[in-house]
């Protein structure tokens, strides 16, 4: 049983979401892993002890999962996530695959909560984090009201992308997905077209979905594809491109004609982790979406067979699967 730390909580762990980084550590590692660790980044529960005047035993909240220091010059510009002394529960820290988490909430490091509203439960909590990624990604590449957005990849990050993306004000969701399951999902959601792009030539496809416009943002929201000249030339003049899921180094090194760059303006942008900002406001977008939230969530295991549901996000079939402690 872990100690609550002065002036933080210690949070009983309610629901904790499976990640796919949390499938590439138990396969692989990964860069930002630290062991020996306690996975599990995507939280939500109950305040069981508190050491703060600022929650009370009781109080639902979200665990943002990034520590910070609040002194290096990304805290003080308000870029948290790439704090110089950053921590992270579930990768340099136990996370939420267990019963207790402790949150320091001052010192040299230290955590955030979010309180979650009535009717919020602990498994809309678990999309937080993931939702606060993509709001990062977003910003980043402003999208807003109007654009034409391509999405690769449908699985539940790139839903949550269609979400943001409808939240902002896109006027165009696209999706480019293998699997006809998630593509289904997509369209029952938030997107205006979902495509196969190995039925067919995604992009014709998009350029007929927008009238030989192209989009003014695509977003790679899986690690199976990454930019190449193609994609570029989907783009309208001034469009951006989201670099927001890791690649394998066979996709990650890519060749692009540097003109299609400097003819078009076209920005690349890399989008990692999240901010704790992010995450209060992915809160707030949870509370106003729940009912469509709930069918991205489609398994729930709990610690006893974590295992079934690590092995099941590898294989990819289904959406987002979540532990309930």
């Amino acid at each position: 049983m872990p100690e609550c730390p002065e002036g933080g909580v210690m949070v009983r762990i309610k629901a904790c979401g499976i990640c796919s980084s949390d499938v590439k550590m138990v396969a692989k590692g990964h860069r930002a892993l630290v062991y020996p660790r306690v996975l599990g980044h995507e939280i939500g529960g109950v305040v069981a002890e508190s050491r703060t005047g600022r929650y009370k035993e009781g109080d639902r909240v979200q665990v943002a999962p990034g520590l910070r220091c609040g002194r290096c010059a990304q805290c003080r510009a308000g870029w948290d996530n790439r704090c110089e002394q950053r921590e992270i529960f579930g990768f340099t820290r136990d996370g939420g695959f267990a019963e207790y988490v402790p949150v320091p909430l001052q010192g040299n490091i230290f955590g955030a909560l979010n309180s979650l509203p009535k009717h919020v439960t602990y498994g809309h909590a678990t999309l937080a984090e993931p939702i606060a990624c993509c709001i990062n990604a977003q910003e980043k590449v402003n999208v807003k009201g109007g654009d034409r957005i391509l999405i690769i990849g449908a699985g539940p990050l790139g839903l949550l992308h269609c979400l943001v993306s409808a939240h902002r004000g896109a006027d165009k969701i696209l999706v480019s997905e293998v699997d006809g399951y998630r593509r289904n999902a997509a369209v029952e959601s938030w997107a205006d077209h979902a495509f196969d792009p190995k039925n067919g030539d995604l992009f014709e496809m998009v350029m007929d979905a927008t009238n030989g416009k192209g989009v003014d943002v695509i977003i790679f929201a899986c690690g199976q594809a990454g930019l190449d000249e193609a994609f570029a030339r989907m783009l309208s003049p001034g469009g951006s491109v989201s670099v927001f899921s890791g690649l394998s180094p066979h996709l990650s090194r890519v060749q692009v004609d540097l003109n299609l760059i400097h003819y078009g303006e076209i920005a690349v942008t890399g989008a990692y982790g999240c901010t704790a900002r992010h995450n209060g406001e992915a809160i707030q977008l949870i509370s106003s979406a729940t009912s469509v939230l709930d069918k991205i969530i489609t398994h729930r295991v709990d610690l006893d067979n974590i295992r079934e549901g690590l092995e099941n996000v590898d294989l990819r079939m289904s959406l987002k699967w979540i532990v309930e402690v």
